[in-house]
């Protein structure tokens, strides 16, 4: 279960959102898209747990890795020594030379890799580690159009094999073929929609088209 029940944050007087119900508890894909500043962050983190929530309910009981939009790294550390470390925590060492050349990162200190490089660092580490559920904040940020469809695919192998993933995103047209359910954040109000499938029926749909069959003419 992951699930906000009339959720609000503030911080002294600024109200970042209002009133929110997300329920992100079946398995797939979860899109928050929204302008800078409109509290796309924010929701995530209360979601991930880093921040606590002013009003409401959140429940949960599954366990999350997190990717916020802004993390730091040992600089002077060199890439492969850090992911054999990180890779050492998640018991699965023997895969650090294997995820860094199919990340495609260079073996250089971390401070001097490039912004997109360092990017790609923060999701390996957090995507192999084992959770129910991937919380990603801007995660395509600074990617190349190469690292951008590994994510995607990586994204695709989880949602298929009953994981969570919850992404913020500036555009969600990269991910529109996984049928997401997308959160759309605007002014602190959320607005939910469902990508369908060819030929499916919603079932905001299905209720509308039964209240059109239920008018009878005079």
């Amino acid at each position: 279960m992951l699930k906000l029940t009339n959720v609000s944050k503030k911080y002294r007087d600024h109200v970042v959102f209002n009133n929110v119900t997300i329920d992100a508890s079946n398995p797939g894909i979860y899109i928050f898209q929204g302008i800078n500043g409109s509290g796309k962050s924010t929701v995530l983190k209360v979601l991930a747990g880093v921040i606590y929530k002013s009003d409401g309910k959140f429940l949960h009981d599954v366990s999350i890795s997190y990717l916020p939009d802004k993390f730091n790294m040992p600089k002077l550390m060199k890439v492969r020594a850090y992911v054999k470390n990180i890779l050492k925590m998640y018991e699965k060492e023997n895969l650090a030379d294997e995820l860094i050349s199919k990340f495609q990162i260079p073996n250089k200190r971390i401070g001097d890799l490039s912004k997109g490089n360092q990017q790609k660092l923060g999701l390996l580490q957090v995507l192999y580690n084992e959770a129910d559920c991937y919380i990603l904040d801007e995660p395509l940020d600074g990617l190349d159009d190469f690292a951008k469809h590994l994510v995607k695919d990586i994204i695709r192998e989880y949602a298929e094999n009953g994981k969570i993933i919850i992404l913020s995103l500036h555009g969600k047209n990269l991910f529109n073929d996984l049928k997401p359910t997308v959160f759309d954040i605007k002014d602190g109000f959320i607005n939910a929609k469902k990508k369908k499938k060819k030929g499916e029926i919603l079932d905001e749909e299905k209720e509308l088209q039964s209240d059109e069959s239920n008018v009878s003419l005079s």
